[in-house]
């Protein structure tokens, strides 16, 4: 037999173990499932690129312009600077998507300015 003070002492050592227990075990389920997430948007991206490299060879200047519409999210301009942000298809639904965004003072702005 053991004190009642050392049992309640030992059991809430054990209940605070297995809390951590729990929570560190919640962790891993989370960081396992970013990582299926992951290799699932890898795996989109490797075979977009593959679909790309092997069409690109046989593609017209019509086809390729269209491509790189696809791939560009948006286009920033300030002053004289012109920024362009692109993106890659991290699945089939996504390469569906035209992203282009263009400013709206675009058409307004002197081309001098």
């Amino acid at each position: 037999m053991i004190p009642l003070a050392e049992y309640e002492r030992r059991r809430r050592d054990l209940e605070q173990r297995q809390e951590a227990l729990d929570e560190q075990a919640k962790q891993m389920e989370m960081q396992v499932e970013r990582t299926v997430e992951l290799a699932g948007v890898v795996a989109s991206v490797e075979d977009f690129t593959a679909r790309i490299r092997q069409g690109l060879a046989n593609t017209t200047f019509e086809q390729r312009r269209q491509l790189v519409e696809l791939l560009i999210d948006r286009v920033v301009v300030s002053n004289e600077e012109v920024e362009i942000r692109y993106v890659v298809p991290t699945s089939a639904a996504s390469e569906q998507v035209y992203f282009s965004h263009l400013r709206a003072d675009y058409r307004t702005r002197s081309p001098l300015h």
